[in-house]
Order: C-alpha cells, then structure tokens, then sequence
C-alpha cells in the first residue's frame, strides 16, 4: 500500500539517546522533507525500517543537485556500528543472489563498485558471493598505470572515474556483472557503464544492486530498454525502492533553508581561535586543545591489497581475516580508553579494509567502536534537529592536497579515542613511531559551517584533475590536515597501511 505523505515508510523510532552522536538518526527530520517540498513514496522495502531508517536528509553545496539523502546504515558521511554496514551488505548480496537476474545467471559474478562512496559496499557485497572477484573504480592515478576503461557521473561533484584493473581480463571475462552503489537517483551511471562493458564483451546477465532504489518512472523504464536494446537481462535490486518527488524550486527551497538557519546561528559560522557561532547565538568553542598523536605501520602481508582499486579476489578473503585480526590487537594497544567510544576513520575510498578493521576492534576491545569515512562530497552543515550533517570538519585531501576533503559530524566530546586509516601513498613521511610533528595544514571545525584550511598552508606538490585525466598525487603527501583537526577532537591513532600497486606498475 503507497502512502503519499512527505515521508511515506517512515519508521518510528524513539528519542535520541547520548549515543550515537545528534545528527546519526534519533531526530525527525520529517520537517526538512516538508520545506524542501520534497513527498516520498516507498513501494518495496525488505528492512521493514522504512525510508527513514536507512537515509537521512542534507543540503548539497553542488550546483548540480540541491539536497543528498545520507546513509544511515553505509558509514561514509554518518558514523555507524560496522556491524550495520556489514549487515546491510548482506543482506543486499542475499536479494542478488536470491531474486535477481545475475543470481538467476548462476556462476561466480564480477562485480564492480563505485568510488567512492560505494566501495566498501560493493567489496562486503562480492562476500556474499563464494567464487566473486571484486573491483571498484577510482579517481586516484597511480603510476605505470592507464586507465582501462573511463565512466562519467555527470551529476556528481566529481564527474570521472577510471578502472585499474591489475588484470584487465576482469572487464573482458563474459561473467554475469553485478554492479554496486548505495543509491539510485537516475541509474543514468550504471547503463552507462552497463553499456561500456558490454561493447568490450557481451555478459548473459546485468544487475545494479543498491541499498535505496529511488528512481523515478521514467528511469525505471530506461533499463527495460537497455534491456532489449542488448538482448540480456538488465535488473536492479534494493533493500528499499521509493518514489521521491523533487518540485521544480527545491533549488530556491534549499538556499532559503540555508539562509534561515544561518541567520540563526548568527549568519556566517566564524572560528576565531577555536570559538564559533552557536545556533543560539552565544559563543561556542568550536575545537577542544590538541591531543595527542600516535602512528603505526602494522605488519601486512605484501600479496594482501589494502582495497579493490586494482581488484580482489577470492583468495584474499582468508589472508584479510587473518591479518585484521592482528592488526586490530596492535590498534588496540595504542588506544586512551580500549574500552571506550572510538571512531574508526577510513578515507575516501579506501574504506573496506578500515570497515573490517573496526569490527575486529570492537571485538578485542569490547568498546564501543563506530565507524565512517572522508569524503570528497561537499555537504552544507546545519547544527538543528533532524538535520543530517551537524557539523563539519575541512582540510586538505590526505592523497590530493590541491584540493578539499571533509568528514563529518565530528566534534570533541563525542569519542575517546579516534583511529583514522590511510595508505601510505598519503601517509610517506610519517614518523614510524611516536608522535607525529605538529601538522601546519590546519583545518577548523566551525560549528554549522566547515571553515576552509589556509591554502597557503598546504603542500604544493598538489595533484590536480586536468583535462579529464588525474595528474598524480605527490608522493610526499601525508594526512596533515585531517590529523591536526581530529587531534583537536580526540587522541589520534594514525594507521598506515601499504598501497598495493600491482606489479607491472611498480
């Protein structure tokens, strides 16, 4: 039955509690769909949570696009128990499997995730599958290496991505292909690739699996087409399938939302030494003073990727079981409080591996242990209930200091310890123990607005995407910024883990 209220499949939920932090899904947000105009309708839901226990509602600081429907359950812009984001997975690869037309093709899949905020989905989603290989794309170059093949998302602030397959036989091998994204707005992305990959081989069968399908008729029409225009089955599958109708001035909504709480929290967030706006109207200290700083290089077998940017295979699974593990218990020992709330930090899109790592941790610590990532996505923070994103902490990308990234809903108070995850392609001057030199690179936290690090502050060997095509990172880059911003919100323990680069590329 369709109900077509603002947030129709809404499920009840009780007050928020202490824990998880403000912002992560105790609050009604249904106000916000109200005055963006926006009116769901949920037509199939596997969860039984409803629309609003798997995604949140923000604003975009994106031209293209006015609003963002946040995750609950995938741990990129909002901290989840790894539990969730694992379970989620699961349950996904469960619906591919059992209902969809790759399931139906029988046969160990290829399938393939998207950067970035997709990867650690698609790599939990090819567990569930016994013989799968896994590969996502990627906005990173890597040197030695070319680009097989390269996709456009037109709609995103980031529009290419490449894949660096270390064996291109992934992307010609006639497998049944699951392709992986946690949502569904247009699937104008996935025909594209669905296309591409056809031209370079016919596969019997195509799925998009995604854990919210929200696109509109038309959209759905487009894949029966693709469909018969390739002869094969085009498919897609959710764990939850809604409707969401977006008035031709959500554009003019939004920037009037923004202005209104701005103005309430006295316009503009300003940060002066730490202090910043309140919604109220007060001052508020915005950063708490640093703390301390320790890194590790854990042991990690050579032959062991640290993600699937040049592909995963089945072989992997046993030896990343094995290593998390230990790799946890040396975590373990560097932590303030063990047994306390700890934020486990991926970055971009190496998220699989810190997703992994935190579960492990949880267990050996028995703590309370969340996890989420940076991110490239450029969200407009406001600190008043039901809204998403409450806060933002900027600084200059670990692997890409040219330009911006951001993690959010992060402040002081709200964990005892916090372990951000990075490879060494980001991480190469790093002290190999102790504490690091106090970064430069500084971002701040400005309570409902993301204050931007000083461009003069940061590196200039900065990669930069020119022409369509990456220029490469600087290997000298390191995680300053981030570091030096989180450190304000808690202890920080750096992890730095090697970039596997495949062989012929080195």
């Amino acid at each position: 039955m369709l109900d077509s209220s603002p947030l129709a499949g809404r499920a009840d939920r009780s007050p928020a509690s202490p824990w998880p932090p403000a912002g992560d899904g105790g609050d009604d947000d249904g106000w916000l769909w109200v005055a963006l105009g926006l009116a769901a309708e949920v037509t199939e839901d596997v969860t039984g949570a409803g629309l609003g226990g798997i995604v949140g509602l923000a604003l975009r600081r994106n031209p293209r696009r006015a609003h963002l429907l946040v995750s609950r359950v995938l741990g990129k812009h909002l901290p989840v128990r790894p539990e969730v984001a694992l379970g989620a997975a699961a349950a996904l690869a469960a619906r591919a499997r059992d209902v969809s037309a790759v399931g139906r093709a029988g046969g160990a899949p290829f399938v393939l995730g998207y950067c970035e905020t997709a990867t650690a989905l698609g790599h939990a989603v090819a567990d569930g599958f016994a013989d799968a290989d896994y590969l996502h794309t990627t906005r990173r170059a890597v040197a030695g290496m070319r680009s097989e093949l390269e996709l456009a998302e037109t709609h995103s602030h980031a529009v290419h991505h490449w894949l660096l397959p270390a064996d291109p036989r992934l992307l010609t091998d006639p497998r049944p292909l699951l392709l992986v994204d946690d949502e569904l707005s247009t699937g104008n992305t996935a025909l594209g690739t669905i296309r591409a990959l056809h031209a370079l081989a016919p596969r019997p069968a195509y799925t998009v699996a995604t854990l919210l399908d929200a696109r509109p008729a038309a959209s759905r029409a487009r894949f029966d087409e693709v469909a018969a225009e390739l002869g094969v089955p085009v498919d897609v599958v959710s764990l939850v399938s809604a409707t969401v109708a977006v008035p031709p001035d959500v554009a003019d909504r939004a920037r009037a939302l923004r202005e209104r709480h701005g103005a309430a929290a006295g316009g503009a967030a300003r940060a002066n030494d730490g202090v910043g706006g309140a919604p109220d109207g007060s001052a508020m200290t915005g950063l708490g003073p640093p703390r301390s700083v320790t890194w590790l290089r854990p042991p990690w077998p050579a032959e062991l990727p640290d993600g699937g940017r040049h592909g995963w295979a089945p072989r992997h699974r046993g030896l990343l079981d094995e290593t998390v593990g230990n790799v946890a218990a040396a975590i373990a020992d560097r932590l303030v409080e063990p047994g306390g709330r700890t934020l486990v930090l991926g970055t971009e899109e190496l998220m699989y591996t810190p997703m992994r790592l935190a579960a492990a941790l949880g267990r050996a610590t028995g703590g309370d242990v969340r996890y989420q990532s940076t991110t490239r996505s450029p969200v407009h923070p406001l600190d008043v209930p039901g809204y998403a994103i409450r806060c933002a902490l900027e600084f200059p990308a670990p692997d890409d200091p040219g330009r911006v990234s951001q993690v959010y809903n992060v402040a002081p108070g709200r964990y005892d310890d916090i372990v951000v995850v990075v490879d060494d392609g980001t991480d190469a001057t790093a002290p190999a123990a102790g504490d690091g030199p106090p970064p430069e690179a500084a971002g701040r936290l400005a309570h409902g607005r993301p204050r931007r690090a000083s461009k003069a502050a940061w590196p200039e060997a900065a990669g930069r995407l020119a022409h369509g095509q990456p220029r490469r990172a600087s290997t000298a880059a390191w995680p300053a910024g981030l570091v030096e911003v989180l450190r304000h919100c808690a202890p920080v323990t750096v992890v730095t883990l090697p970039s596997f680069v495949p062989a012929g590329a080195r």
